[in-house]
């Protein structure tokens, strides 16, 4: 691995420790209901926003990096441009089957980057492939604090 790489691998395998810490604990303290439990129509469920994850990562690892190549699922309707949540993303089983399946895949990906690939121009120059690392780290952490919050009020208004 290029030694100026391992810094985003160690905090891309320190994100995926809280991802795992934190579908652990959905998995033995919310039911499916929680799970895709709305505290409005406008804010996404826990569930929208762990599917989102392996979406996002499917999407990038898919159609980014490698555009010839098929996501492991597809349609990715989490990434459409203004996704709702529908409220029926309440099978965590399944949600950690397509993680089990992306999440090694992008740590693999990543392990094979040196620092002149996080230059390289994407998306007919306007981005590079670092600022797409980059986001997906950021996005990883966002959408893990929305679950975050989302178990706060979880407790606080479905658990009294």
């Amino acid at each position: 691995m290029d030694p100026a790489i391992r810094p985003w691998v160690e905090a891309w395998d320190d994100l995926d420790e809280r991802f795992w810490s934190f579908v652990t604990w959905a998995r033995s303290h919310l039911s499916p209901e929680e799970l895709c439990w709305q505290p409005c129509p406008d804010v996404a469920s826990i569930g929208f926003n762990l599917i989102h994850l392996a979406e996002m990562l499917d999407y990038y690892l898919h159609k980014v990096f490698q555009p010839d190549s098929t996501p492991v699922r597809w349609p990715l309707p989490t990434m459409a441009r203004a996704a709702v949540d529908p409220g029926t993303y309440s099978e965590l089983d399944d949600i950690v089957a397509y993680h089990r399946i992306v999440r090694p895949r992008y740590r693999a990906f990543l392990t094979t980057l040196t620092l002149a690939d996080f230059a390289r121009p994407l998306f007919g120059g306007r981005r590079s492939v670092g600022w797409a690392i980059a986001h997906i780290h950021e996005h990883e952490s966002y959408h893990l604090g929305k679950c975050m919050l989302l178990r706060t009020l979880i407790r606080a208004c479905c658990q009294e």
